[in-house]
């Protein structure tokens, strides 16, 4: 807009240059510039170079800006295929590969001196992948620091996308978690350690989860659908003081979503998507490093106790104000077995014990189990599951 205006004004200027003026006996006359008065011509002459010098830096400039924006690589992909394999294995690969949209691909017959590799190739104005990929006798796909089937491709595309986006595998920083190096699994910790400030006793879920996303300080991207499953239901917990990271891997698992961290050439992105048994996603708290006895010493205090019959969910809470911990459920999987808190009953005889015993004795008659954990800051908290996985 900006560049159009100075243009604009530049043809003004120009259209100056030959201004027809009247003579005396009223024709026509062309005249250069026209204008009489000397300071008249410094002020023009002024306001045109301001005006060139306005076009070159915001209108040529952001032209040039935006034809060298980040372009993400090419990839060439070169397959070389164990001879021993039958004649048909290339036109398979080749089949399968341009189904899912893998282009610039050359097969082959591979050379006993044929090793996987990713050389870069100095091309302009970003560099281009030379790939080298063996299918060995297998019939195996194997790339540097992966090997695929041919019913498992879709894992090479994805290989194909950390490529363009991350480097070579052998160039890259080594990884800690979730495909991060150290300097960025730090990063998102500290971002996902922020405080929940607000109170989530009794309010909206999706709610609370739009404003904790809108708090974190990388980009999130929902996955196509994701954003739909979202629910809305009445949270049951106050979660207030958890970090953040914690409290949306809980809120999120309810609807089976998960959050994933990913970090490229363009920085930390949070992705929402499915979950599921093979996504890693980020989790709701960690193991405590030095154990559960060092992160609540209280676990191992001893009490008198003589439960006959009570509710869970009412010796729990007793067991929480006492500790101080914060009890999450997994919802999700006592769905999928079928265990209501409401209508489950506990009883522990008379006896002097600790409260870790208490929590155990307690969850194992509900089928259910907990441990301890803490969140993204170092807060524990008591994670209560059911005795078999979800997974199952």
């Amino acid at each position: 807009m900006l560049s159009r205006m100075i243009a604009s004004m530049m043809c003004s200027e120009l259209k100056l240059g030959m201004i027809p003026r009247r003579t005396k006996n009223g024709s026509s006359q062309s005249s250069i510039w026209a204008i009489k008065s000397p300071r008249n011509r410094i002020v023009k002459t002024a306001i045109f170079i301001t005006a060139l010098t306005l076009l070159l830096l915001f209108g040529l400039g952001r032209a040039v800006c935006a034809d060298s924006g980040f372009q993400q690589p090419e990839v060439e992909i070169e397959l070389a295929v164990d001879p021993r394999l039958p004649p048909f294995t290339q036109q398979e690969w080749a089949r399968e590969l341009s189904r899912l949209g893998v282009t610039r691909v050359r097969i082959r017959t591979a050379f006993p001196s044929d090793h996987p590799n990713v050389e870069v190739l100095p091309t302009s104005p970003q560099p281009t992948y030379h790939v080298i990929g063996i299918v060995n006798n297998s019939n195996e796909l194997v790339v540097p620091g992966a090997r695929f089937s041919i019913r498992q491709l879709s894992g090479f595309v994805r290989w194909i996308d950390d490529l363009r986006t991350s480097g070579p595998p052998q160039s890259r920083p080594k990884t800690v978690a979730f495909g991060l190096d150290m300097v960025r699994f730090q990063l998102v910790k500290q971002d996902l350690a922020q405080p929940v400030a607000i109170s989530t006793l009794a309010r909206d879920s999706r709610e609370i989860v739009d404003q904790l996303l809108a708090k974190l300080h990388n980009p999130v991207v929902w996955d196509e659908r994701a954003k739909s499953r979202l629910s809305s239901h009445e949270i049951g917990e106050e979660l207030k003081t958890l970090a953040t990271g914690t409290v949306l891997a809980y809120l999120l698992r309810y609807d089976g979503l998960a959050l994933v961290p990913r970090g490229d050439v363009q920085g930390i992105k949070y992705r929402i998507v499915r979950g599921g048994p093979n996504v890693a996603c980020w989790p709701v708290g960690w193991s405590p490093e030095e154990g559960e006895s060092k992160a609540v010493p209280q676990l191992l205090e001893f009490l008198n106790v003589n439960i006959q019959n009570v509710n869970i969910r009412t010796v729990l809470a007793s067991i929480e104000s006492r500790l101080g911990l914060v009890a999450l459920f997994d919802y999700p999987a006592m769905v999928r077995y079928g265990i209501d808190l409401e209508k489950t009953s506990i009883s522990i005889p008379q006896t002097k014990t600790t409260y870790s015993q208490v929590i155990s004795r307690s969850l194992f008659q509900a089928k259910l189990k907990g441990e301890v954990r803490v969140d993204d800051a170092g807060k524990p908290f008591l994670w209560i599951t059911t005795l078999r996985p979800i997974e199952d």
